[in-house]
């Protein structure tokens, strides 16, 4: 039986500062998100979801979804699931309690934001 790729506790959270960061240089280049409470949430939900998304496949046995797909640029199911929690993650302390009277449309910008980069990030790393 082949041996399913399994990264280390220390590669995935590498994986997750340095996209982090990576989201950070994003949000940064918009005055909006710029703000520090702003670029607080996005670098610390993006972590936060890129590792609480491993957690959960390597709890449910869900390693086959870290294959790409060459339809999807090489995106995988994993990489897609962290873009995804980061997005989520970003939207909601936002949406909800930071920014509560701010434009949506400015709220759900920065979380596509954080969350584009973080796939993209996790994609290459």
């Amino acid at each position: 039986m082949d041996r399913v790729y399994e990264p280390s506790s220390l590669q995935v959270i590498l994986t997750a500062v340095v996209a982090s960061a990576v989201v950070a240089l994003g949000l940064a280049s918009w005055s909006w998100s710029r703000a520090p409470r702003r670029l607080f949430v996005g670098t610390t939900a993006t972590f936060v979801a890129i590792v609480l998304w491993r957690i959960v496949l390597t709890a449910s046995n869900g390693a086959n979804l870290d294959v790409d797909n060459q339809v999807l640029l090489g995106l995988s199911a994993e990489d897609v699931g962290s873009g995804v929690l980061a997005f989520l993650f970003t939207a909601l302390p936002l949406g909800l309690a930071i920014d509560r009277t701010a434009p949506a449309q400015r709220v759900v910008r920065t979380a596509l934001i954080a969350g584009v980069l973080a796939m993209a990030a996790d994609r290459f790393l």
